[in-house]
């Protein structure tokens, strides 16, 4: 088939989105829960971050960051980019930052860190869960 008779959604897509660089943290009282649930830290925010992000699109309206009090523990803040469409990051832009002084980040911040922190609590959840289940072989 000849390029031109492709269908044009994958690469407008492409062409749409932008990327965004976001770091996200736990919250303070996910603390305990990760230092004790028997995996590296960074690593469960790290899959939470992913699978918050996996099927999420950001919304033209504006949610301002939580304030609730995140972990100062910065050795398991993910980093990662994040490709947002870019129409919609410019509604978002000319609603709230028409001079475009701020970052990104702090423009979708507020969509994507309570997704992040709930999939924190669901790990957290699931590997308390698994760590119950008695396994063959085990002697307790």
């Amino acid at each position: 088939m000849p390029q031109a008779e492709r269908p044009s959604a994958p690469a407008g897509r492409i062409a749409t989105t932008r990327k965004i660089d976001i770091r996200v943290n736990a919250l303070e009282r996910q603390e305990e829960a990760l230092i004790d649930c028997g995996v590296d830290p960074a690593h469960v925010i790290r899959a939470a971050l992913r699978r918050a992000v996996k099927n999420w699109t950001l919304e033209p309206d504006f949610v301002a960051p939580s304030e609730e009090q995140r972990t100062r523990i910065t050795e398991w803040r993910a980093r990662t980019s994040l490709a947002v469409d870019a129409p919609t990051l410019t509604l978002l832009l000319r609603a709230q930052d028409p001079l475009d002084v701020l970052s990104k980040w702090t423009l979708i911040r507020g969509q994507v860190e309570p997704r992040v922190w709930a999939e924190i609590d669901t790990i957290l959840h699931e590997i308390a869960a698994n760590a119950a289940v008695p396994r063959e072989g085990d002697d307790h």
